[in-house]
């Protein structure tokens, strides 16, 4: 093919591998396009839920229910906290270390205990003293939302669980198993957040997580980048100035 003083002569090399990459470019681009779809239907499907009335975690019809159908529902309980408690490391608020703090609740009327993240406290100077806390002893009502567990950072995959006191633990993760050995009880899979108007908590800045759909569409702008970038190399490449 002549374009004026251009000649187009495309060899087979060239147009194997554009023939094999292109296609696949553009795929890519779209399922990253799908799943940043998706995601925004999940994220709309979130912001429902947390704005549906509270349920009552006492009620067995919780228990029954899929994990990923009950996260950022808004619930309330009524129950009593465990004397153990655990303090969550590595949890940074406005810059400053800290930890969160997690106590074991009892559901009044049933043999089902729930981790109740109850905010967080400043970590301090000194990591060998006790965080100043403290847990109601007495049956109350409790409200808030159902949320995964804490995300943590870097942790030994086998760290100890330290004793900072008889009744206080700290821990590097959040491993339901292993607390609810620990407390001897029954944990739902689960953390309770409490509510920032609620009694007996610490510092709560609670969001709801975004959709994440932003880093999708990130990389099917990449793969549709390539595409383009890729027929622009094919053209270039084959062709030649008639001289």
């Amino acid at each position: 093919m002549r374009i004026g003083n251009w000649q187009f002569t495309p060899g087979f090399w060239p147009s194997l591998v554009a023939l094999v990459l292109l296609p696949l470019f553009i795929k890519l681009g779209f399922w990253q396009l799908d799943r940043a779809h998706q995601k925004e239907q999940q994220y709309q499907q979130v912001v429902h839920r947390h704005q549906e009335p509270a349920s009552s975690l006492n009620s067995q019809d919780m228990f029954r229910a899929d994990k990923s159908d009950l996260l950022w529902r808004k619930v309330s309980a009524r129950g009593r906290y465990a004397h153990e408690q655990f303090v969550l490391d590595n949890q940074v608020v406005n810059g400053e270390p800290g930890y969160f703090v997690l106590t074991p609740f009892h559901l009044a009327g049933t043999d089902k205990w729930v981790l109740v993240n109850r905010g967080w406290v400043p970590a301090g100077d000194d990591r060998s003293r006790l965080p100043d806390i403290n847990v109601p002893a007495e049956d109350m009502d409790v409200s808030g939302e159902i949320s995964d567990v804490p995300p943590t950072g870097l942790f030994l995959e086998n760290a100890p669980v330290e004793t900072m006191s008889g009744a206080v633990y700290r821990i590097q993760r959040v491993d339901i198993d292993k607390i609810a050995g620990l407390i001897r009880h029954d944990l739902l899979p689960f953390v309770v957040e409490l509510t920032p108007a609620a009694e007996h908590g610490y510092v709560r800045e609670w969001r709801l997580p975004g959709s994440g759909k932003e880093r999708n569409l990130g990389y099917a702008f990449q793969w549709f980048a390539f595409a383009v970038t890729l027929v622009i190399i094919y053209l270039v490449v084959n062709l030649k100035r008639i001289r």
